[in-house]
């Protein structure tokens, strides 16, 4: 369970961070604790598993990797978690969700490639496929982008 202030600090270092020496001083300012203490909750906040990391955030445009692709893949049951597990590690993938597939719809595995090019995006699925032995998926590029935000939860 969360205290208040564990809440608070969460709420917190979901934005943008000021970008100076001490980053947490006006919130222990009004929490009214040390910046250590912040410090020290937000690493037991990791530990506990409620923060996975505290890092930049990269605009994968701005970098350069301006191709952008769902790939939504048709995977047996007993394969999911093997694949699962081999896209998580794929450099090129920044999201891959199992999901639950529909009559009309029989994709049950999602995932989202970035890469400089669309010959490139093609290139990875393709790879992934060989590697995942899946032969039945469908490349969604993106046409247009309408919204891109990270996400912020209140807690």
């Amino acid at each position: 369970m969360l205290t208040k202030i564990e809440k608070q600090i969460l709420n917190f270092i979901q934005g943008d961070l000021p970008l100076n020496s001490s980053p947490y001083a006006g919130l222990a300012k009004e929490l009214n604790i040390d910046e250590d203490k912040i410090a020290e909750k937000i690493a037991l906040l990791k530990k506990r598993g409620y923060i996975r990391r505290l890092g930049a955030l990269l605009s994968h445009d701005m970098v350069g990797l301006k191709a952008n692709c769902m790939c939504v893949w048709r995977v047996p049951e007993g394969k999911i978690e093997k694949i699962g597990k081999l896209c998580a590690q794929e450099p090129g993938i920044s999201h891959c969700y199992w999901r639950v597939s529909k009559r009309d719809w029989p994709y049950n595995f999602y995932t989202m490639v970035h890469a400089k090019t669309k010959s490139e995006c093609c290139k990875t699925i393709k790879s992934i496929a060989k590697k995942c032995e899946v032969d039945d998926y469908k490349m969604l590029f993106t046409l247009k982008k309408f919204k891109k935000t990270s996400p912020v939860y209140s807690v």
